[in-house]
């Protein structure tokens, strides 16, 4: 028996956002990780069905953008609807770029909770 481990995901700040686009303008990212994206969907366009081939454009902060396939495997209504796809084919250094990204973001927010630890003993 095999066991499917989650790959770290993180969300991209908004001031360095990242843009994955479908063939129609309006889809934002929610977050992303080395395998998968959480997309929020625009209301003309709710509803698509899971299982669902798609093909992405993502454009990460400081990088060229990419072109990938995926497939649509949950979709969650929190407000907005957006959309879980998994990656599928997804070229090695595509997802190295998206790792390098995702440690970067991990960095960032460990840095900043150190330092808000840091902050409040500073205080007591």
């Amino acid at each position: 028996m095999t066991t499917k481990t989650r790959a770290a995901r993180v969300q991209p700040t908004t001031a360095a956002p990242i843009a994955i686009r479908l063939m129609t303008d309006g889809f934002e990212a929610r977050d992303i990780s080395a395998t998968g994206a959480g997309i929020f969907v625009p209301p003309h366009l709710e509803g698509c069905t899971l299982k669902s081939p798609i093909h992405l454009m993502i454009a990460l902060p400081e990088s060229e953008p990419f072109r990938a396939r995926a497939r649509i495997v949950h979709r969650t209504k929190l407000g907005r609807e957006f959309l879980g796809v998994e990656f599928v084919t997804l070229p090695p250094s595509h997802a190295a770029s998206i790792a390098r990204y995702v440690e970067g973001r991990l960095s960032e927010t460990r840095k900043a909770r150190h330092i808000d630890r840091l902050s409040q003993r500073k205080a007591s």
